[in-house]
């Protein structure tokens, strides 16, 4: 009986071992969906270093299916409501693959890579401590309690270089407008410069030609009437 209990004892370890993430594979997991939040959700940098924090903990709390909606992921939302603007948690909420990251198929699966299809593409670097931090922020390491509630985070700057999804190609546009626009302006100019030229030219040739004509009738008259003066 006891050898059966142990043999059951051993392949429970086993199964639940099987099923949870390595360390390195909750790191990543953890990156990659903080990276993505913080480019969907505006998040400053301080913000940015603590959801990476708190996706972690959640992570690497997860050993069997049952803990996926348990009070680990519990933890984590209270965790991210202290981090998160009022606006950036109604946000991060209605959008289920934040907030329901983690389902169950045959292990552990990802709902942010239906929408993430590249799993590759990062928006911004790693976070300062993402080769440091081991869960010395987390309610078990904290005295059962939420390490973040009562601080306070820069929200009004966004992380730097960030360009929201609909406006990543209004810079080339707007560069390629300028410059369409610069060009036409050129030419515009150059065409009015010649043509005004041109004009003037022209008008300078009519003008010489019109005098030197005149001059010659002129000439003409007077030598015509000087001839006829001499005959009377």
């Amino acid at each position: 009986m006891k050898k059966m209990l142990l043999t059951l004892m051993a392949m429970v370890t086993m199964t639940i071992s099987a099923q949870a993430m390595t360390f390195n594979e909750a790191r990543r997991e953890a990156f990659f969906l903080t990276d993505k939040m913080a480019y969907e959700l505006n998040l400053s940098n301080a913000q940015y270093e603590a959801v990476y924090e708190i996706n972690l903990d959640y992570l690497t709390a997860l050993a069997v299916s049952d803990d996926i909606f348990g009070f680990y992921w519990e933890r984590r939302n209270e965790d991210l409501s202290f981090v998160l603007s009022s606006y950036q948690y109604r946000t991060f909420m209605a959008r289920d693959y934040f907030y329901r990251p983690v389902y169950w198929q045959s292990g552990f699966a990802f709902r942010i890579y239906t929408h993430y299809t590249d799993r590759h593409h990062f928006y911004f670097a790693r976070p300062s401590h993402y080769a440091t931090y081991t869960g010395g922020h987390s309610w078990r390491n904290n005295g059962n309690k939420s390490y973040y509630k009562g601080r306070t985070y820069d929200r009004s700057r966004a992380i730097p270089n960030y360009v929201p999804r609909q406006n990543r190609n209004w810079h080339s546009n707007q560069n390629t407008v300028v410059n369409y626009n610069v060009n036409v302006n050129r030419n515009v100019n150059v065409n009015r410069n010649v043509n005004w030229n041109t004009n003037r030219n022209q008008n300078t040739n009519v003008n010489r030609n019109t005098n030197t004509n005149r001059n010659n009738a002129n000439r003409s008259w007077r030598s015509g009437n000087a001839s006829q003066r001499v005959r009377r």
